[in-house]
């Protein structure tokens, strides 16, 4: 592709008219007509302005074809970002699916046992699925830390006309099936009954809590200025701190697990009778929405002091130069 042809597929793949471009550049639209008719040919700095505008090297936009480094960015980090929100999302529903095969099997003292086994076993994939992925997105991250802006306007625009429906369906769907809960525990007697609608009030819960933890990381996919920023910037506070916080409510949660295996076992050497939903194991789940709470609240607390010191710091560069 010419220069010409490169600058008019950059220009209408950032959904901007050949005046507003001109008006950027500082320079007529018939200047910026006869760059993309390759009548003329800009100076360097107006290249270099249009390469800091189109996230695009120079030679890419001058000799290169723009439309097929589009194309080959495209396939890492969109194929990359749609695979890690359908793991992390299927992951968080795996938990609470867990919680609703064990509230099911609470009819019985072995089934009870069976239940809370499977729920580990969800945890277990679940936590597995979390380290993989975010090993692989710290690797894409280290060999791309800067990624260009490819996506099309259209194409933000059908996701955004989509991302309410994602939002707004699931958490419908969960306060209806709090709705429903509230009457089957008001009028069903059974005890097996009530196990049962325990069970599918978490399974259903697991559906809705998915699509909201995929919709939210589609919508952070397409902010490619903020995966760029931090490429450049070094870990926040905010992330070390949830870090930490999650690291030790992992912790703990395998502590529950030690202590409670132990208590398992002596009780069967005993010959007694273990009772596993009075045991810790049955609550100990609740460190991980707990934890998630705590790093969201230190995240806003950090993130407010992490902005301020750098307004702070671009307002004495700014007096500095003047």
């Amino acid at each position: 592709m010419s220069f010409g042809e490169n600058l008019q597929f950059l220009r209408k793949r950032n959904g901007i008219t050949q005046e507003q471009l001109a008006e950027q550049l500082k320079v007529s639209r018939q200047s910026v007509s006869k760059w993309e008719s390759d009548g003329s040919f800009p100076e360097m700095d107006k290249l270099m302005q249009m390469c800091e505008m189109f996230s695009c090297d120079l030679d890419t936009l001058i000799r290169k074809s723009a439309e097929e480094s589009t194309a080959q960015d495209t396939a890492q980090y969109d194929a990359h970002m749609n695979n890690r929100s359908r793991w992390y999302a299927g992951a968080v529903g795996l938990i609470i699916f867990g919680l609703g095969l064990q509230s099911m099997l609470e009819i019985s003292a072995r089934m009870e046992i069976l239940g809370s086994f499977l729920f580990l076993c969800c945890v277990a994939g679940a936590v597995t699925i979390f380290i993989i992925k975010e090993m692989q997105h710290t690797s894409f991250r280290r060999r791309n830390p800067q990624i260009r802006s490819f996506y099309f306007e259209e194409e933000i625009y059908r996701f955004e006309k989509k991302y309410p429906l994602l939002m707004a369906v699931p958490v419908a769907v969960i306060i209806l099936n709090v709705a429903c809960q509230v009457l089957i525990d008001e009028f069903i007697l059974r005890p097996y009954a009530e196990n049962l609608s325990n069970g599918v009030f978490f399974i259903v819960l697991a559906a809705a809590v998915t699509v909201l933890v995929y919709g939210g990381m589609q919508k952070a996919k397409y902010n490619i200025e903020d995966y760029n920023k931090e490429g450049v910037k070094k870990r926040s506070k905010a992330a070390k701190y949830s870090g930490i916080i999650m690291l030790i409510a992992t912790a703990l949660f395998l502590l529950s697990i030690g202590i409670v295996t132990m208590d398992f076992m002596q009780a069967k050497e005993a010959g007694l009778d273990f009772q596993w939903r009075s045991s810790l194991v049955a609550f100990s789940w609740v460190v991980f929405p707990i934890g998630g709470i705590i790093c969201a609240i230190v995240s806003v607390i950090v993130s407010k002091d992490e902005h301020q010191i750098e307004a702070n710091e671009e307002n004495q560069k700014e007096t500095q130069e003047t």
